[in-house]
């Protein structure tokens, strides 16, 4: 921060009293549209410079043409950056230690993708195609299946790894986990933070299908298969698909939907949009299971990304639209990828569904105090939305004013006299100013 204007000298940067702001008119509105004074970098050390009524953009991103980079492609924009700053890059180029725990798991994973394509992964191969995985997508389709416990330490102590180091891992700590399919589920930059298992009996209960990893918490990684996705074209990373479940992610893998990633079940983290907006995801489609725990995951995750600082666009596809099948896994089995670009084109504005699933109880031939019950409901949440979301406020009200039978333009002069308010510097008095020689007097 100290030598941004040696770093960036084609913004002009001046000092002023919080840090530095542009004076190069014609590098700004070229750039960025906007006049000099409005791009700020404020702070003793920000990650980024700011627009003023727009968006934030990393240094990373601006050196990388816009696009936030990763893997080597972020090493090589770290070291332009400190090369423009006057910064030794040679600690870059001394080797880093390892990881050993980060690198067994990646050797164990490995070991279970080739048991899926040898002898002993035959089962799980004859599993995958009755789910209506084409054959020539299995050995792509970054599934494994656990070898068996001896064969697995064998070959970990072949590659150097220790029994206390294995052990210490926990990828021997199950006896239940040989013989399952079994993924990775990876932080953004490629590091496997856990690994689940799934069993090949559909008919075992739900909540002993899946096993995780020992002591590796899954709270903090991104949704599952999300590192691919950004791995994939800028095209694929904008428009995200969020499933449910892993096989879900699999079978529409397997199809040739790659924009795809997967919740791993129906927790939402209330973070989770904020860190797929500084990913660069600009939209995200919620394709949740048609049953009453993906319809409220759903309604969960819309509220989430209300709440967030910053989100990309959230859009819903409707849970029952997946009937009869209960999920998307079962809906591309059945009907077909064709089928599931239709089902992903004719999607709702995520805050418009979440609002008609609050008047879901009622219609225009309701009882007049269940209807404006209902409306007080949603009008009490679509209160609560902050302005960046004015047009989807807007597009809600008009439905949910159908759906119960009113006029669009009474229902917002109803919402704004009782659940809307104005923010809260409108409502403070003004202050005076007092000028001194009157307060001498």
């Amino acid at each position: 921060m100290h030598r941004l204007d040696r770093a960036f000298p084609e913004f002009g940067w001046r000092r002023d009293a919080h840090g530095w702001v542009a004076t190069n008119e014609e590098h700004t509105h070229s750039r960025l549209g906007v006049r000099a004074e409005r791009v700020v970098a404020h702070g003793p050390a920000p990650r980024g410079f700011l627009v003023h009524g727009g968006e934030p953009m990393l240094w990373t991103a601006y050196v990388n043409g816009g696009a936030v980079p990763r893997g080597v492609g972020f090493v090589r924009v770290v070291r332009e950056i400190a090369e423009r700053a006057g910064v030794d890059t040679a600690p870059l180029d001394r080797p880093q230690p390892r990881d050993r725990r980060s690198d067994l798991l990646h050797d164990f994973f490995e070991l279970c993708r080739r048991e899926l394509s040898g002898e002993h992964g035959a089962a799980a191969r004859a599993y995958l195609e009755r789910r209506g995985f084409p054959e020539e997508a299995i050995a792509a389709s970054g599934l494994g299946v656990v070898p068996p416990s001896a064969e697995t330490s064998r070959l970990l102590e072949s590659k150097g790894y220790r029994p206390k180091e294995i052990a210490s891992a926990s990828v021997l700590a199950d006896s239940r986990w040989p013989g399952r399919l079994c993924g990775a589920w990876r932080t953004e930059h490629g590091r496997i933070g856990t690994l689940w298992a799934r069993s090949l009996d559909d008919d075992m209960a739900p909540n002993a299908r899946y096993l995780y990893l020992r002591g590796a918490s899954r709270t903090n990684l991104p949704p599952y298969g999300l590192h691919d996705v950004l791995a994939e074209t800028s095209a694929a990373r904008h428009e995200l698909i969020l499933v449910e479940g892993f096989l879900d992610l699999h079978q529409l893998r397997a199809q040739a939907v790659v924009n795809v990633a997967a919740l791993g079940g129906t927790s939402i983290r209330p973070r989770m949009f904020e860190r797929l907006h500084r990913l660069g995801v600009e939209t995200v489609t919620l394709c949740l299971d048609n049953d009453d725990a993906g319809r409220a995951a759903a309604a969960r995750a819309v509220e989430h990304s209300a709440r967030a600082n910053s989100s990309p666009q959230v859009f819903v596809v409707d849970p029952k639209r997946l009937s009869p099948s209960k999920d998307p896994d079962d809906f591309v089995r059945a009907r077909g990828s064709e089928a599931w670009r239709e089902l992903i084109a004719s999607r709702d504005c995520g805050i418009a569904w979440r609002a008609q699933e609050l008047v879901i109880e009622v219609a225009p031939e309701s009882p007049a105090a269940e209807r404006r019950t209902a409306l007080a409901r949603a009008g009490r949440w679509l209160g609560t939305l902050p302005p960046r979301l004015a047009l989807e406020q807007e597009e809600a009200v008009r439905l949910i004013a159908e759906e119960c039978g009113y006029s669009a333009e009474a229902v917002a002069r109803s919402f704004r006299a009782r659940f809307w308010r104005p923010p809260e510097s409108s409502l403070r008095p003004p202050r005076l100013r007092i000028e001194a020689h009157v307060l001498e007097r």
